[in-house]
């Protein structure tokens, strides 16, 4: 289980599969270490059925986060430039819009699981 305070990198975007679910893909980054070690961690987390779906026009690029997320693992693409290329992929559990967003005060509660 993975549970992180993130920031969305760019505007979530919702897909359908061939059987009509809706999947909604966030690009989010958190950071780890500490003093000149600091690093930045990017995820890709997508959330299965609606509730993503419902969400994803509040799931906006500089927002910040806490995740809850399973089913890390490390996907392999190929790039544009016919490179092996990775990213970190994971499942969204839940999710809350933290005080720290770029809300407004009525956009202040949890998002459950779908």
């Amino acid at each position: 289980m993975f549970i992180k305070l993130c920031r969305i990198g760019q505007n979530a975007v919702t897909r359908f599969t061939t059987q009509g679910t809706p999947v909604t893909s966030i690009s989010c980054a958190y950071n780890f270490g500490y003093g000149d070690q600091e690093k930045t961690q990017w995820l890709e987390a997508d959330w299965w059925g609606d509730r993503g779906a419902k969400l994803a026009d509040k799931l906006t690029k500089g927002r910040q986060i806490l995740l809850t997320a399973d089913d890390i693992h490390i996907e392999t693409f190929e790039k544009g430039d016919k490179t092996l290329g990775a990213k970190l992929k994971a499942r969204v559990v839940s999710l809350e819009f933290t005080s720290g967003s770029n809300t407004s005060s009525s956009d202040q509660t949890p998002a459950s699981q779908a």
